[in-house]
């Protein structure tokens, strides 16, 4: 499987997305509706993966609730950037940090909940990797998943004048860049979930309007808002299809006792 290293971008990658106005308002959301779907009273008993953890923003997120979380990213400079960062909940237990790629990561399926953020789309098989990341989950866990939109992209091709590319559906990013390269649709994934026995309970867009309008538009706005606005629209349709990035947050079904243990 291949898929995109980020060594030699990491301060890019954090300026960009994350230290910015549309990476404070991605993480906002996405503790809003974490906070409002996942059971906040059991994560501190919770084993998490975070899958493809990038510079360890939830990594950090669960540790701040009590969690016990294994961290991993291809990225050594992530890796070590996450380390430095994380001693403290490294040396207690709480945090343990791997380097390696999603397809080197074989997790048994111990798992109270697994996070993958902006991973499967930096992946030529997305599919093949969420389907491991599916079987991470224990039963009656959940799987915190955020995707790369293939609609807004599109939809910004067309608005952006690049019509012939936005038709041709090459509409993946160049490798060394931060534009996918796989974009999904979040209906296709949201079918695929299902399909894997998964129960949808939220559905999610991330960054609706902010990521459309212009920016001398949105600095018109205070920033709460703004939040404020994304809030509120995001689970309504179509809005909830048109995110720059769509949060599921999915729960694997508990066994019945015919099944017993797998």
């Amino acid at each position: 499987m291949a898929y995109v290293n980020f060594d030699g971008l990491i301060d890019r990658f954090a300026q960009q997305i994350y230290q910015s106005r549309k990476g404070r308002l991605r993480m906002h959301l996405i503790d809003a509706l974490y906070r409002q779907y996942l059971p906040l009273d059991q994560l501190a008993a919770m084993r998490v993966l975070d899958a493809g953890g990038g510079l360890g923003q939830m990594s950090h997120w669960f540790l701040s609730q009590g969690s016990s979380v294994d961290y991993f990213d291809i990225s050594s400079a992530m890796v070590q950037t996450v380390s430095s960062h994380f001693a403290e909940s490294i040396a207690q237990g709480r945090l343990r940090v791997a380097e390696c790629s999603i397809t080197e990561a074989a997790y048994p399926p111990v798992y109270d909940l697994v996070n993958a953020h902006a991973l499967l789309e930096w992946l030529e098989d997305p599919y093949d990797a969420l389907t491991g990341l599916m079987q991470s989950v224990k039963p009656g866990g959940y799987l915190g998943l955020m995707v790369y939109n293939k609609h807004l992209l599109m939809l910004r091709h067309l608005m952006r004048g690049t019509l012939t590319r936005a038709m041709s559906g090459a509409l993946g990013g160049d490798r060394g860049g931060l534009t996918p390269i796989s974009p999904l649709d979040p209906t296709e994934v949201r079918h695929f979930l299902s399909a894997g026995g998964f129960q949808i309970l939220c559905q999610a867009g991330i960054r609706t309007f902010s990521d459309l309008a212009e920016k001398t538009v949105i600095d018109w706005y205070a920033e709460a808002d703004q939040f404020a606005a994304e809030l509120a629209l995001c689970e309504q349709r179509p809005y909830c299809d048109l995110g720059r990035y769509v949060l599921f947050i999915a729960r694997r079904p508990e066994l019945s006792p015919a099944q017993g243990p797998e």
